[in-house]
């Protein structure tokens, strides 16, 4: 006893003498642990509550308020697959040079994205479907999408004109004025969040909703929801701690402690607005959950998140911007296809998109099938949450006894497994619905308590792959890493497709009160799982090609700081004034 007391008052006085200063050998101060608990807690709970009212089929709002046609989303992302692939050339470029293009280049750029931006506009305001015989073979497919016509593919396709074009020139600028500032993953943080809340409290009081012609609603939620888009509120602190320090076990330390204990935040939430749900009139379905619980959270959640945003420091080994050498487009893609670990990420999302077009299980089981709301909706939420909780603290151990290889095969093969069990419940056991419940839930709490470590080194793989194609190329090329993601795109599009097709045999499209019944409801969840399952494992084979362990990693490390040191000596032998390196 008397030992741990020993090591709890040595902790102690640790955190007293390091609280604002390091330890000598790290790069993260105690106080800096404070602030990421708090900041990345802010940030995770800001970013959770926007899941309310997502533009896509899931989100209530859009189902039960909306009520777009299931296939929608479908059809709207392959109205604007064509344009993303021109435009993600245009942004890769732009964005792994930091903004900072020759004038002459920067003009072209500034002249593509201002004429993108004059033909969406140009879409919204004049019918193109005028423009062509109302019989034609082109015009009646277009007529025959489910939920929309030729008029809103038209504004649709108009719309991601017309973002696309804004979203690139105004990158190009905050870019050039903010990175030196602010860093290179939280900039987008200052220049979004005041138009995010805007947009937040502007999508539950616009009655878009109420529009009675389908197709006509269809364009104009989607350019509603567009403009709320383009203002990000991601996890972006979240990312910082990802690169809070260039020593592997500090930043091990730091997403095992100071940012699982921000997940508590989150954990209250999930308690807290189902809860609030239930003491409304109408509970799920009323609209005052929209126009005054979300906002007001939400803007709650991004004070404190900018509060603490400049506290939480990145600190990646990157030359200084002042010294920043200009990547050509080519050698922007040549460079990423030379990572080897970037292709086996790629390969696996690949596979992942098997599952795309999946309907939420959890939320149909318990809203469809135990018809919860309210405390009871919230306590099991937070049950199944909690799950992690033990194994996230636990997280430094396991990633140093097995290797991030064993835990993400380990990882694939549970979920695997775990989707089987559940379809098999859900197949034999749909009627009823106590002990399939019952299953199912015992099942998702496993699979919940076998995510949290993998997912920890799947954020850490991300980083290492980072940290990679620096040491192969001198420079992260975070955006051109996209150019596997362009060859892949339409395969992960038209698989997509495979689930909302299988749910359309069974007569879902857009009647979501169908899985109220329970016969309806077994088919139309059993077979996308199926499909899920087969597509976990199916993810275990690329990883049997992982082999970057620690040592390669920290050898590295070791060049990139090397590099980074040699870089910032010769700026400031230049009079330079140095703002990159692990300063952030």
């Amino acid at each position: 006893m008397s030992d741990i007391l020993n090591k709890v008052k040595d902790f102690g006085n640790e955190i007293k003498t390091h609280w604002n200063t390091p330890a000598e050998g790290k790069y993260v101060p105690y106080k800096e642990y404070k602030d990421v608990v708090i900041g990345v807690g802010a940030n995770y709970t800001g970013a959770k509550t926007l899941e309310y009212i997502g533009f896509w089929s899931s989100c209530f709002l859009i189902m039960h308020h909306y009520k777009l046609p299931y296939l929608t989303f479908s059809v709207i992302g392959l109205l604007n697959m064509p344009l993303g692939y021109i435009t993600a050339l245009i942004w890769w470029y732009v964005c792994d040079n930091l903004g900072f293009l020759p004038k002459k280049q920067e003009r072209k750029v500034y002249l593509v994205y201002g004429l993108m931006m004059a033909f969406g506009i140009s879409t919204l305001l004049f019918d193109y479907s005028r423009l062509f015989d109302q019989s034609s073979w082109f015009i009646t497919t277009l007529n025959s999408f489910e939920g929309m016509n030729a008029t809103a593919c038209f504004k649709t396709f108009g719309t991601h004109f017309l973002y696309s074009g804004w979203v690139g020139a105004r990158n190009i600028f905050w870019r050039k004025k903010l990175i030196p500032k602010y860093g290179r993953y939280k900039y987008s943080l200052y220049c979004d969040v005041v138009p995010k809340c805007i947009m937040v409290i502007l999508i539950g009081w616009l009655p878009v909703y109420n529009i009675a012609d389908v197709s006509t609603r269809v364009w104009v939620a989607n350019l509603l929801f567009a403009t709320y888009n383009v203002f990000g509120f991601g996890n972006v602190l979240e990312e910082c701690s990802k690169r809070i320090s260039p020593n592997l076990q500090e930043r091990i330390l730091v997403r095992s402690y100071p940012v699982k204990l921000s997940h508590i935040f989150n954990s209250i939430l999930a308690i807290i607005l189902p809860a609030i749900v239930g003491m409304l009139r109408h509970e799920w379905a009323d609209i005052n959950f929209y126009r005054w619980v979300i906002p007001v959270t939400f803007c709650i959640s991004a004070a404190f998140t900018m509060g603490l945003a400049g506290r939480i420091k990145e600190r990646i080994p990157q030359p200084p911007i002042e010294k920043k050498v200009q990547i050509k487009f080519w050698d922007g893609m040549m460079g990423v296809l030379k990572n080897k670990y970037l292709l086996i990420n790629t390969v696996v999302g690949l596979i992942d998109s098997l599952g795309n077009g999946m309907l939420p299980f959890a939320t149909i089981l318990y809203f469809y099938t135990f018809r919860l709301s309210g405390l009871p909706y919230s306590l099991l939420v937070a049950l199944i949450s909690f799950a992690g909780t033990t194994p996230d603290l636990l997280s430094p151990y396991f990633l140093k006894r097995f290797s991030y290889k064993q835990i993400m095969i380990f990882y694939q093969l549970s979920r695997a497994i775990g989707n089987a069990i559940i379809a098999v419940a859900m197949w034999t056991l749909g009627d009823n619905l106590a002990l399939c419940g019952t299953i199912c839930v015992v099942v998702l709490f496993f699979m919940e308590m076998t995510k949290t470590v993998p997912t920890t080194a799947g954020h850490d793989m991300g980083v290492r792959i980072g940290d990679y194609q620096m040491y192969l190329s001198g420079e992260r090329l975070e955006s051109f890493a996209g150019i596997f993601g362009w060859f892949t795109g339409p395969i992960t599009s038209f698989v997509g497709l495979i689930i909302p097709i299988f749910l359309l045999k069974y007569g879902f499209n857009s009647n979501w009160e169908i899985l109220f019944f329970d016969g309806s409801r077994r088919n139309i969840v059993v077979v996308p799982i199926i499909v899920d399952a087969i597509g976990f494992f199916l993810m275990t084979i690329p990883y049997l090609f992982w082999d970057y362990d620690n040592r390669k990693q920290n050898l590295v490390m070791e060049v990139l700081k090397r590099r980074a040191e040699v870089t910032e000596k010769k700026a400031q032998e230049e009079g330079v004034s140095v703002s990159g390196g692990y300063k952030g």
